[in-house]
């Protein structure tokens, strides 16, 4: 049991493992399909010089909390589609094992 409510549903896309089939692409290997919680949001970054604002920019992130010891790599392309319908598809940028005292795997963090 999660210590978490897992409501949505992400799919990783593992990229192939270098294997070609007989005409030379690339082996496709089946998506992996896994429960977990989605957590989105946005800020808005600005560039200064001088004091004088340059640049601004919005920097969108998503922490996805995922069950116990999840197998995901920074190779893997991580599918999810929010509430209003928009499908994201990004590669991971940071990946954290959350510990329980007693050393267990109990959740393991994805930042895409």
């Amino acid at each position: 049991m999660a210590i978490v409510p897992m409501r949505q549903i992400i799919t990783i896309e593992r990229d192939s493992t270098g294997e070609l089939d007989p005409w030379g692409n690339p082996v496709k290997q089946d998506p992996i399909i896994l429960k977990c919680r989605v957590d989105e949001g946005s800020q808005i970054t600005s560039s200064r010089s001088s004091g004088v604002i340059k640049s601004e920019e919005s920097v969108a992130t998503a922490r996805i909390l995922i069950d116990k010891l999840a197998d995901v790599r920074y190779s893997d392309t991580v599918i999810f589609t929010n509430e209003l319908g928009e499908t994201i598809k990004r590669k991971p940028k940071e990946i954290n094992v959350k510990r329980h005292i007693s050393g267990k795997p109990i959740l393991t963090e994805v930042v895409v």
